[in-house]
């Protein structure tokens, strides 16, 4: 018979037995609930992830966008404080390839009711200024090419300086059909009197001319008298000799020569004899150049 002591130690060590097995047998429940939590909680934390990406990603693009617009706002005021500073050289540079060869016929007669040299309806503050031909046949001349060009490029320009297409330096419609009239020696005045474009752009305030040779850049407007006839045209370059002097010029307008618009070229009359001979009066050049609109004068 077993002591009362031995009874007692009998029954822990029983007890002991009976908890391992117990937790042998069930021991990892604990360990997948706590998996499960564990799961549970990453789940949330990726379920929260793409959230968070998400909004991240829509303050991404809100930034973005809030810079292109702010980039594009510093552009177009890039854009018109160089418009307002430049010379009109480089529009009228821009405007004249649009002109294609063969497309635009010469053409000069006295029918000035219906036909004022340009190949399109020159229109400014709805008023109509000079008038195509009316057959359609988009032909011109010379001071009608020229002041098309001039008026398309001061366009051009007061678009990109965020100005009114339709107001040059403050011109009335009376001031530019003055203009145009001046433009075109029509005036009924000596050129060397002002009765030409250099003279129309200086009146108006628009810029000024060019007195020496040297000066003139490509993009200025040119008037020019030979032995029997005139001419008007844009001004390319200097045409030099060997030693550097200047012998004469290249240009682009209409005339009948080329039957049509087409650059050319062309020599003074006081060159020494020989290849550069040429029938333009060097004293009747009137080179006229309208400056940046930040530079114009009153009138």
């Amino acid at each position: 018979m077993l002591s009362k002591t031995s009874i007692i130690k009998y029954s822990i060590v029983l007890i002991a037995i009976t908890a391992g097995l117990f937790f042998s047998l069930s021991g990892h429940a604990p360990s997948k609930t706590m998996s499960a939590s564990k799961s549970a909680d990453t789940a949330s934390v990726e379920v929260n992830g793409p959230v968070s990406k998400t909004r991240s990603s829509d303050n991404s693009n809100n930034t973005a966008s809030a810079t292109v617009q702010a980039n594009a706002a510093v552009s177009k005021a890039e854009v018109q404080a160089a418009a307002v500073k430049s010379e009109l050289n480089n529009y009228v540079l821009k405007v004249i390839p649009a002109y294609k060869g063969g497309k635009y016929p010469y053409l000069l007669n006295s029918d000035y009711n219906h036909y004022n040299g340009v190949t399109e309806n020159i229109i400014y503050q709805g008023s109509v200024i000079a008038k195509a031909n009316p057959d359609g046949s988009k032909s011109s001349h010379c001071v009608g090419l020229t002041y098309e060009v001039f008026f398309k490029a001061m366009e051009e320009r007061n678009k990109e300086a965020g100005i009114s297409p339709g107001n040059f330096n403050n011109m009335t419609i009376n001031n530019m059909k003055d203009f145009m009239l001046t433009w075109y020696n029509a005036k009924g005045t000596p050129k060397s009197a002002g009765d030409q474009l250099a003279g129309a752009i200086v009146k108006y305030g628009l810029g000024s001319q060019i007195k020496r040779l040297e000066d003139a850049k490509e993009g200025d407007f040119i008037d020019f008298s030979r032995t029997k006839s005139g001419h008007t045209a844009v001004f390319i370059n200097w045409l030099k000799d060997d030693k550097g002097n200047i012998v004469g010029f290249k240009y682009w307008s209409t005339q009948e020569s080329t039957n049509g618009i087409a650059y050319k070229e062309e020599y003074f009359s006081d060159n020494p004899q020989g290849t550069f001979k040429g029938t333009v009066n060097r004293n009747q050049l009137y080179i006229g150049r309208v400056g940046p609109i930040v530079d114009y004068r009153s009138f």
